[in-house]
Order: structure tokens, then C-alpha cells, then sequence
């Protein structure tokens, strides 16, 4: 695939460079596009390329979609600091999260 201006279409570079952002492996990368490891390799060496639901999955972890499959940053993408704690927050089971939750209502509250 192509852009009209010719440029080359590199969207496992594009995908590296955004699991690389968030600070995750490409486990965590498969995890989160909930494919297996040898699949998301081949999606960032460019031998082939994550679907609809894959691209919505690594969405919803952080991953700026719009600039993996055009190359052009939304300008809502995390900063690092917040991708690093989206992370973070993906890495800790569901009793954690629940105390995260709790952490912020109580600061929210006392703010």
C-alpha cells in the first residue's frame, strides 16, 4: 500500500513506535490486540497487518490508531507520563484497579 505522495505505508513501525510510547513488550502488544505473540510479530515487521478489532483493542490500551494507520498523530494522544500509568494500570489484576479507583474517588473527594 501506498500514500498518493508515494510514501511507503509503514505501519508495524508506526505500531512499534507506539508500544515502545506506552512502555509495554510485544507480549504486552499481542495481550492487548488479543492475538498471539508470532501474529503481533509479524504485524511490526510489516508481514502482516492488525484488524478492525485488533486496531480497537490497542485503542483502548493507548495506542494512537490514527497515527499507526496514517502516520498523522491525533491530537489527543497521552503524554508519556499518562501512557506510562495506562501501563501501569494494564499490568495489575482487577482487585488492584478497584483499590486505584477508590485511591482517586477519595482524592477527588478531599481536592
Amino acid at each position: 500500500m501506498r500514500f498518493a505522495r508515494g510514501k511507503k505505508l509503514n505501519i508495524g513501525d508506526r505500531l512499534r513506535e507506539e508500544r515502545n510510547r506506552l512502555g509495554l513488550t510485544q507480549q504486552d502488544g499481542a495481550k492487548a490486540a488479543g492475538v498471539g505473540y508470532t501474529t503481533y510479530m509479524a504485524y511490526e515487521a510489516g508481514r502482516s497487518f492488525p484488524n478492525a478489532e485488533a486496531l480497537n483493542l490497542l485503542h483502548a490500551v493507548g495506542f494512537d490508531v490514527l497515527y499507526v494507520v496514517t502516520g498523522v498523530r491525533n491530537g489527543a494522544a497521552l503524554s508519556n507520563e499518562d501512557s506510562n500509568l495506562l501501563a501501569d494500570l494494564n499490568q495489575i489484576d482487577e482487585k488492584g484497579r478497584a483499590l486505584v479507583r477508590g485511591l482517586l474517588d477519595t482524592y477527588k473527594r478531599l481536592s
